[in-house]
C-alpha cells in the first residue's frame, strides 16, 4: 500500500460533508433517504454484480485479463480484484453520491467484447493510472478512461445493502466506511435530530486505513456482513451468477467464488467478422459455450450445444451490460451499451435505440444453416414497449438482411427466397438451380414456417414446383430423378391434383403438361412413338399414380394411330425430314419412318408371345439397296421363299445389317419374307387384296367370306420349283391351315395353278382317297396328305369336266364301276351348279360303262329297274340313286341315249294287287333301301318281262301305267 499519512485526503472529504449537514440538515436528511432508496430498492439485489463491475472497469484501465475473487473469514465477505488500483477520483466519486469519477462515460461496444475477443489491448487508452481505481460498478478517471460500466457512481451502494462497514484495500491506499463512526460524527456536530444510527448514510462520511488487499489482488473490498444474513445462501447466489457475469464483463476472465472457479475463453469466429466464441468452464456444470456477435451498440449471444445449435431460453432479461428488469422476448441475449436509469434497471428515456440490432445478422450468419431460422423472433411476443422496439428493429434487420441459405444461390434477403416446406436432399438436387432462391434442406422444415413468412418468405406447394418446371429443358435422366424425389410426397388426390400439370417429357421431344392422357407401355424401356406417352427413360411409377395409363404391348400394337403411321409411312417413306446419321437411311429417310420402324420392332422383341396383325407387314424396311421397302415386300437373307420364287420374282432383300441387329425372328414376326407370306382382312367386303384370280374365287361363293385368309404371292412362284414350295406351305404353321380350308382361296388357288409334273395340282387325289381311282391319279409328294384339300375331286370348271371326260374315256386306264358313277355324278353336279354347261364340253370318244370298261355303246339308265335287262357292258349310270333328270343330263354330255328310249318292255301277266303295306312291299323296301311307294302294287310269283324276241326274270318293274310289280322270289335277279 502507499505510504502516507492519508494519501486520499479522506479528513478534508469528511469535514466538508459533515459541514454540509451542519449547514442544512435538510440536505442530511436527503443524503440519508438517497441511499436508502437505493438500498431498498435500486440496489437491493446487485451486490456481486456491481463488485464484479468494479473489476471489469479495473481490468479494462489496467489493460490486464481480470480476476475477483471470492471467500469469507467470519463475518468478513472479501471481493477482490485485479487491475488498476483506488484512485482519489474514485474516493471522492464514493463519498459525492451521484456524482461518478467516470466523468459521465457512457458504456461503450469495448465493454461489452472488443473485436478481438480476449481484451487485446483493452486499455491501451489508459492513461494516469495513479488517478483512477474501483468505484461502485467500474473504474473512475478522466476524460481519457476507457468505457466504463457505472455512470452516476452510485452502484457501490449496493455494498450498504449487507453492511455497516466496507473496508476498500487497494495497492494505492485504502479506505473505510463505517456507519457507526458516521452516526458518532453526526453526533458530535448536533445534527441528529431524530435521525437513528440505523438510518445514517454508510458511503457519504470515509476514513483512512492502513490495511493493504490480499496478495496477488490490486484491489480488496471487505464488508462486514450484518447478523442475519445468510453468507452460504450468498455465496450461491454469486456461484449462480458467475458465468453469466464473464460474458457480460468481458474484461474478465476468471471468477473465484469460494474456491468455485470459473473462467472464459474467447476466439474469433473463423468464418464470420465480428463473431467470436465464447466458452465458459467451471462450477462442475462442465463446459458451456456461446456465440457473441459485436454490433455498435449491442452485442448478441446465443448459447450452442454440443452440435453447434443454438438453445433458445423461453425469456432473458436486457442487459446494460449486467441484467436489467427489462424482460426480452427475443430468442437471443442482448448486451447492450443504452443509457440507464440511476437504478440501473430501466432504459434511459432519451436512450438511442438506432443501432440496437446491428450485430444480429453477424450471430444468425455465425449459425449452422439449419440453426438459423431459431433466431427468428416471434411477432406478439412482446413484453414492454423496449421489448417491442428492439424487436421490431431486429426483424427489420433479419427481413433485409442477407442470411437465409438456399440450395444454389447461397444466402439470400428473405424476401428473395421460397420454401418448400417438405424439401428433400433428392428433391433439392433436383430443383436447386431451376426454382430460383429455393431454401435449403436444413431450414425447409414445416417447423420454421410460421417465423419465415414473418420476415417475406414465399412458401411454394407441389403444385408451384409444378408451375415452375413448365419451361425446364433437362435430361431425361433428371426428370426420373425429379419424379423419384417426388414420389414419397404423394399421398393421396390432394397431391396428385396439385401436381396435375408437372411436365412430362414425351417420346417426341416436348413436354406435356401433367400425365393425366399419357399412356406407358407395360414393358419397361420400349418405346412408340404414334402413342403420347412419357419418354422411356423418364417412366417411373409416380406418373401411373398421377394419371398415366399403362398398356399392355398387344394394346401399343393395336392403336389406330400405329395403324395410320404405317400406312402413310407404306405410301410414302421418304416424306419428313431426312434424319441424319440413320445407319439405314437411303438419300433422304424420313426421321419419322426410322423412329417408327425402330420402336416397332422394340415392342416386338420386347414380348414375343404378342399376336402381330397382319396389316403390319406394310411397315417399311431398309433393303439391301439403302431404300425401304414394305416389309411383305421383302426377304430376309437365306429364306426359304427365296429358294423357291421365280428368278425374277418382284422381291428385295432385308438388309442384313439391319437383320443382325433386330434378329430374323422379330422381321418374320412383322411380315418380312421367311415362308408365304398371308393376308387376313375381317370382314372383307370386295376382292380388292391384290391376290391372283381373287374376283374368280370371290365369285364361286355364295356370299363373301367372314374372314379372308389366303396364302399371298402364289403366282411368283417358278413353275420348276412348285415340289418345294408345296413343302413350305404344307409345314409353314401359318400357311399349312389356309390349305386345310377346301373352299378358301389358297387351296383353290393351288388346284388350278400349282403344277407337278407339268400337271395341275387339281388333276391329282389324295393317295389315300380311293373316291376318283383311276380318274385321277395319287400326288406323289412327301407332304401329299396335307395338300388334300388343294388336289382335285370335285369338278370346279370345264377343264375339270373336261378332263373326267378324258381320263373316263381312256381304255387304258382302270376305272372300278364305284369310281365311274361318283366321276359321272360330279360331272352332273357340276353342270347343275352352272360351272359347265353340255355346250362347254367336247363329246368324249368312249364312255366308261357300268361294267367298267370303255366305248361308245351304252345308254345311261334312267330308271333303276331297267338295270335288270340292260348289260353292264352297255349301261352307264349317272350318280345313285339313279335319278331321270341326271340321267338325261349325263345323256346329253356323253351324247348317247337313255335306257327308257330303247327299251320295250312289258309285264308278261298281271300278278296278284296288294298294297305297300304288304309283306312282299315292305321287305323289297327293306331288302332295296326304297320308300314305301305309293299307288297299285301287284305281287308275282315270277316276275317276267317280254320285249322284242326275249323274257327276263326281273326283280321289280314299273309299267307304263306307274304299277309297281313285285317278284315273291327274293331271289329273282
Amino acid at each position: 500500500m502507499t505510504s502516507g499519512l492519508d494519501p486520499f485526503a479522506t479528513a478534508g472529504l469528511r469535514a466538508a460533508i459533515a459541514e454540509s449537514w451542519r449547514l442544512s440538515q435538510t440536505r442530511l436528511l436527503e443524503d440519508c433517504a438517497a441511499e436508502s432508496d437505493l438500498v431498498s430498492v435500486g440496489y437491493r439485489d446487485r451486490l456481486f454484480t456491481e463488485l464484479a463491475a468494479n473489476g471489469a472497469d479495473a481490468a479494462a484501465a489496467a489493460g490486464v485479463p481480470g480476476t475477483v475473487a471470492v471467500w469469507v473469514t467470519g463475518r468478513e465477505l472479501h471481493v477482490a480484484n485485479t487491475g488498476a488500483p483506488l484512485s482519489a477520483a474514485g474516493v471522492r466519486s464514493l463519498t459525492a453520491l451521484r456524482v461518478s469519477a467516470k466523468a459521465g462515460h457512457r458504456p461503450g461496444a469495448r465493454d461489452i467484447g472488443a473485436r478481438d475477443i480476449g481484451a487485446r489491448d483493452i486499455g491501451a487508452a489508459a492513461t494516469d493510472a495513479a488517478d483512477i481505481g474501483p468505484v461502485e460498478a467500474g473504474v473512475g478517471g478522466d476524460d481519457e478512461t476507457p468505457p466504463a460500466v457505472g455512470r452516476f457512481g452510485v452502484g457501490f451502494t449496493a455494498t450498504a445493502t449487507i453492511a455497516d462497514t466496507v473496508e476498500i484495500r487497494s495497492r494505492s491506499g485504502s479506505v473505510l466506511f463505517d456507519r457507526a463512526r458516521t452516526w458518532a460524527e453526526i453526533e458530535t456536530i448536533g445534527v441528529a435530530g431524530a435521525l437513528t444510527a440505523r438510518q445514517v448514510p454508510l458511503l457519504r462520511l470515509v476514513w483512512e486505513s492502513s490495511r493493504g488487499p490480499a496478495d496477488g489482488f490490486d484491489t480488496e473490498i471487505v464488508l462486514t456482513v450484518r447478523a442475519g444474513i445468510d453468507l452460504d445462501g450468498l455465496l450461491v447466489g454469486m456461484i449462480a451468477e458467475a458465468p453469466d457475469l464473464l460474458l457480460e464483463l468481458t474484461a474478465l476472465s476468471e471468477i473465484d467464488i469460494a474456491g468455485t472457479r470459473f473462467v472464459i475463453h474467447r476466439r474469433p469466429h473463423p468464418e464470420v467478422p465480428d463473431v467470436g466464441t465464447a466458452i465458459v468452464r467451471g462450477g462442475g456444470a462442465g463446459e458451456r459455450a456461446w456465440l457473441v456477435a459485436h454490433g455498435r451498440s449491442a452485442s448478441w449471444l446465443v448459447e450452442t450445444d454440443a452440435t453447434g445449435a443454438p438453445v433458445v431460453a423461453g425469456s432473458d432479461v436486457l442487459r446494460a451490460p449486467t441484467p436489467t428488469d427489462i424482460e426480452l422476448s427475443l430468442p437471443a441475449r442482448c448486451i447492450t451499451t443504452l443509457a440507464l436509469t440511476p437504478d440501473r434497471r430501466r432504459v434511459h428515456p432519451d436512450a438511442d435505440l438506432s443501432g440496437v440490432a446491428d450485430g444480429y445478422l453477424s450471430l444468425m450468419l455465425a449459425l449452422a444453416p439449419a440453426s438459423r431460422p431459431a433466431l427468428i423472433p416471434r411477432i406478439g411476443l412482446a413484453r414492454n414497449d423496449i421489448d417491442a422496439a428492439i424487436t421490431a428493429a431486429v426483424l427489420a434487420e433479419v427481413t433485409d438482411g442477407r442470411w437465409l441459405p438456399t440450395v444454389a444461390d447461397g444466402d439470400v434477403v428473405p424476401g428473395r427466397a421460397v420454401l418448400f416446406a417438405d424439401l428433400t436432399a433428392p428433391l433439392a438436387d433436383a430443383l436447386g438451380d431451376l426454382v430460383g432462391g429455393l431454401v435449403c434442406v436444413e431450414v425447409s422444415s414445416p417447423t420454421w414456417l410460421p417465423v419465415l413468412r414473418a420476415v417475406g418468405v414465399d412458401e411454394i406447394g407441389l403444385a408451384g414446383i409444378a408451375d415452375r418446371l413448365a419451361g425446364a429443358d433437362r435430361p431425361p435422366r433428371w426428370w426420373w430423378k425429379l419424379y423419384d424425389a417426388l414420389s414419397p410426397l404423394v399421398f393421396g388426390p390432394i397431391e396428385v391434383e396439385a401436381l396435375g400439370a408437372l411436365p412430362v417429357p414425351r417420346t417426341d421431344g416436348r413436354l406435356n403438361f401433367g400425365a393425366r392422357g399419357l399412356l406407358i407401355p407395360r414393358i419397361p424401356g420400349t418405346r412408340a412413338c404414334w402413342i403420347t406417352g412419357p419418354d422411356p427413360e423418364v417412366v417411373h411409377p409416380l406418373l401411373e399414380r398421377l394419371g398415366a395409363q399403362v398398356i399392355s404391348t398387344e394394346e401399343v400394337i393395336a392403336l389406330p394411330e400405329l395403324r395410320a403411321a404405317v400406312v402413310a409411312r407404306a405410301d410414302d417413306p421418304y416424306a419428313g425430314d431426312p434424319h441424319e446419321g440413320d445407319p439405314y437411311e437411303g438419300d433422304a429417310v424420313g426421321a419419322d419412318t426410322a423412329t417408327l420402324v425402330q420402336d416397332v420392332l422394340s415392342l416386338l422383341a420386347a414380348d414375343p408371345d404378342m399376336a402381330v396383325p397382319e396389316w403390319l407387314s406394310v411397315l417399311p424396311l431398309p433393303d439391301e439397296d439403302g431404300e425401304w421397302v414394305c416389309a411383305d415386300e421383302l426377304l430376309l437373307p437365306g429364306s426359304p421363299l427365296a429358294q423357291v420364287l421365280d428368278d425374277q420374282s418382284p422381291f428385295g432383300t432385308v438388309d442384313p445389317a439391319f437383320v443382325a441387329e433386330h434378329g430374323v425372328a422379330t422381321l418374320r414376326r412383322l411380315g418380312a419374307g421367311w415362308g408365304f407370306l398371308t393376308v387376313v382382312d375381317d370382314m372383307p367386303v370386295a376382292a380388292d387384296h391384290d391376290l391372283p384370280d381373287e374376283e374368280l374365287w370371290w365369285d364361286t361363293r355364295p356370299e363373301p367370306p367372314r374372314t379372308l385368309r389366303a396364302v399371298r404371292d402364289l403366282d411368283l412362284v417358278d413353275p420348276d420349283r412348285w415340289p418345294a414350295a408345296l413343302s413350305l406351305l404344307a409345314t409353314d404353321e401359318r400357311t399349312a391351315p389356309l390349305i386345310a380350308d377346301r373352299d378358301g382361296y389358297t387351296a383353290w388357288w393351288l388346284r388350278r395353278h400349282a403344277r407337278i409334273g407339268g400337271r395341275r395340282l387339281g388333276d391329282y387325289r389324295a393317295p389315300d382317297d380311293p373316291r376318283l381311282a383311276g380318274v385321277l391319279d395319287p400326288l406323289e409328294h412327301p407332304h401329299a396328305d396335307l395338300l388334300a384339300p388343294a388336289l382335285g375331286g370335285i369338278v370346279e370348271s370345264v377343264r375339270d369336266a373336261q378332263l373326267v371326260l378324258d381320263r373316263l374315256a381312256d381304255p387304258d386306264r382302270v376305272i372300278s364301276p364305284g369310281a365311274a358313277v361318283r366321276a359321272h355324278g360330279a360331272l352332273v353336279a357340276a353342270c347343275v351348279a352352272g360351272t359347265v354347261t353340255v355346250d362347254d364340253l367336247a363329246v368324249p370318244e368312249a364312255v366308261r360303262r357300268m361294267d367298267g370298261s370303255a366305248g361308245r355303246r351304252a345308254v345311261v339308265l334312267d330308271r333303276p329297274w331297267l338295270v335288270g335287262v340292260i348289260a353292264p357292258s352297255e349301261a352307264v349310270i349317272a350318280g345313285l340313286p339313279v335319278d331321270p333328270g341326271a340321267a338325261a343330263l349325263l345323256a346329253d354330255i356323253l351324247d348317247v341315249g337313255l335306257a327308257s328310249e330303247q327299251v320295250r318292255m312289258e309285264v308278261v301277266d298281271e300278278g296278284t294287287a296288294a298294297t305297300w303295306d304288304d309283306a312282299v312291299a315292305v321287305a323289297f323296301a327293306a331288302d332295296g333301301g326304297h320308300e314305301p311307294g305309293h299307288g297299285e302294287v301287284r305281287v308275282h310269283d315270277r316276275l317276267r318281262v317280254r320285249g322284242t324276241g326275249e323274257v327276263r326274270e326281273v326283280r321289280w318293274w314299273v309299267d307304263d301305267r306307274g304299277i309297281t310289280h313285285l317278284n315273291a322270289d327274293r331271289t329273282a335277279r
